[in-house]
């Protein structure tokens, strides 16, 4: 038995019915276009939140402050628990503000006075050593090898190696072996005088009495051959320079030379 399907050509239906046909097609075609981007769409906005969270997370544990010093120069800062850090000439300190209710803690290199509010630990951290407290007053001092830490008030930890803790009136001191030497002291203030501009040397190589002149003073020092020396005695800051190295150089009969750039204190 045959069959006999009937297909109408495209000239037998009207051109309403043709048009309607290709109208429905387009707007399938545009429905479906529509649901893909939406889901683009909202896919893009879902990553894109997510990273937004991860930033904003991130944001206390990189967000850094750092506060420094030119030489010549003392800057007194507070901290944002209304603890203060006062620095000295060429110091820098630096700290995580967004992250400060939770952790207390502060890098430093140079030579930085703190006085803490008292609270959660508080820690300074150098390439010397770190120095742990809850609230107390006391100076910390790390420039390249040279590492010393004075208590004024309370009680510090001192962690370099070994573990030392410091009472009031007290200091320790980082040997060139990295041993802590704890050394009780009744004239500490004259330890953190040189936030009065004040600077007492007991014993110090001579070497590090004049960097400390240039650093305050901004002024370069040439010198040589003096490294065995040991200076006592003190300046002041209000006084001119010249004066200073003048007396420093008196005890060992050095002669003091001042050339355009700065000073040369050498042999006669």
């Amino acid at each position: 038995m045959e069959k006999y399907f009937k297909i109408e050509p495209h000239w037998r239906r009207s051109k309403e019915e043709i048009w309607k046909e290709h109208f429905e097609e387009m707007v399938l075609q545009k429905e479906a276009k529509s649901v893909k981007t939406g889901i683009g769409i909202r896919r893009t906005f879902y990553y894109a939140a997510i990273a937004a969270i991860v930033i904003i997370l991130l944001i206390p544990f990189v967000y850094i402050r750092t506060i420094e010093t030119n030489r010549g120069d003392h800057r007194l800062f507070l901290l944002p628990d209304g603890s203060s850090a006062t620095l000295n000439a060429e110091s820098k300190i630096s700290y995580r503000p967004l992250y400060w209710s939770i952790y207390r803690t502060v890098k430093m290199e140079g030579e930085v006075y703190f006085e803490v509010e008292k609270g959660k630990k508080f820690e300074v951290k150098s390439k010397n050593g770190t120095v742990k407290v809850l609230g107390t007053k006391f100076n910390v001092l790390s420039r390249g090898d040279s590492y010393f830490v004075s208590c004024i008030t309370g009680k510090v930890e001192v962690i370099s190696g070994e573990r030392v803790v410091l009472e009031k009136d007290s200091r320790v001191i980082k040997g060139k072996d990295g041993t802590l030497f704890l050394e009780k002291r009744d004239d500490v203030g004259k330890l953190i005088s040189w936030r009065d501009n004040m600077f007492y040397f007991s014993s110090a190589p001579l070497t590090d009495v004049l960097d400390e002149i240039s650093r305050q003073y901004n002024v370069k020092i040439e010198y040589s051959n003096i490294s065995d020396y040991l200076y006592s005695g003190n300046f002041s800051k209000e006084s001119d320079v010249s004066v200073v190295l003048e007396i420093v150089a008196l005890p060992f009969g050095l002669k003091l030379e001042r050339f355009q750039n700065g000073y040369q204190l050498s042999k006669p």
